[in-house]
């Protein structure tokens, strides 16, 4: 079977599944993660007949694309801020919104124009961490999470992108004890209520860690009391904490951090929606 036909019948399979744009792009990627090729070559190659092995692998792929599977979980591997992290079920799959949330923290760093000590809260993959690290060298990046598999993964992450960074095995949900203060606290921690599940996608709902994404309805806002409460205690004089949000959320967690002492101001994300949050103490 030739890459020209491989592509006719994994488009009939898939082409009700998922739109004809966002399909080219994933073969694109399937073929050069199966066959090494670049786009490149993969016009060059087009008429060439694929190994055995190679058509398993796609078969197999193809397959997993049909029970919803997302792709970067197929591929072991996604990209943010140009570069590539190792993802696999026990980390959320870093995405567009969250960059603009490291940009924010950059900005506010680069105003300060000093090293400071920044703490990634709930790191996952380490894409958050790992960024800040990479485009400010100068300042000290500590990473928490409550999963032993997540930190394992984000630091072999640390370790492919030549990133130094401190780890950290915590529930910040439960007592949290740290080391010393810090200038800038930043976070993406789960914030979609549990009766948001049933309209979601299958390829979110059935395979990204539901510890990452979910929140009990009756207390949405779990996460940021419990941020908040230890960036009362571990906030340095004058430091700033950093959320992203649900993009209907915004209200509720201004009014929390203002009843907790803190001010605080909301930015839109590229889409217009409210998807992040800077706070200080009063």
């Amino acid at each position: 079977m030739t890459l020209a036909e491989i592509k006719i019948e994994t488009k009939q399979l898939l082409s009700k599944k998922i739109d004809a744009i966002e399909l080219n792009s994933l073969l694109g990627m399937l073929i050069e993660e199966v066959t090494g090729w670049n786009r490149v070559q993969q016009v060059v190659e087009i008429n060439t007949p694929l190994t055995e092995i190679q058509i398993n692998k796609f078969t197999a792929y193809t397959q997993a694309l049909l029970n919803d599977k997302p792709i970067q979980y197929i591929l072991g591997k996604a990209w943010f801020m140009g570069l590539e992290y190792k993802v696999n079920e026990h980390v959320l799959i870093p995405r567009p919104e969250t960059e603009e949330l490291v940009e924010w923290v950059v900005d506010y760093v680069h105003i300060i124009a000093k090293p400071l000590q920044l703490l990634d809260i709930g790191t996952g993959s380490g894409c958050i961490a790992i960024s800040l690290k990479k485009v400010l060298p100068e300042c000290s990046v500590t990473a928490m999470d409550i999963s032993v598999d997540a930190l394992e993964l984000a630091k072999k992450n640390a370790t492919n992108l030549d990133a130094t960074i401190e780890w950290i095995k915590q529930d910040i949900i439960h007592e949290t004890t740290l080391a010393h203060s810090f200038d800038v606290m930043v976070s993406n921690p789960p914030y979609i209520p549990v009766r948001e599940k049933i309209n979601m996608e299958a390829k979110v709902k059935n395979y990204e860690p539901l510890i990452a994404l979910f929140v009990p309805n009756e207390d949405p806002l779990v996460f940021y009391k419990a941020i908040a409460q230890v960036a009362k205690k571990y906030l340095a004089p004058k430091g700033q904490l950093f959320f992203e949000i649900h993009y209907d959320q915004g209200k509720a967690i201004l009014q929390l951090l203002d009843e907790m002492h803190f001010h605080a101001e909301i930015r839109r994300d590229s889409f217009g929606k409210n998807r992040m949050i800077r706070a200080s103490l009063k």
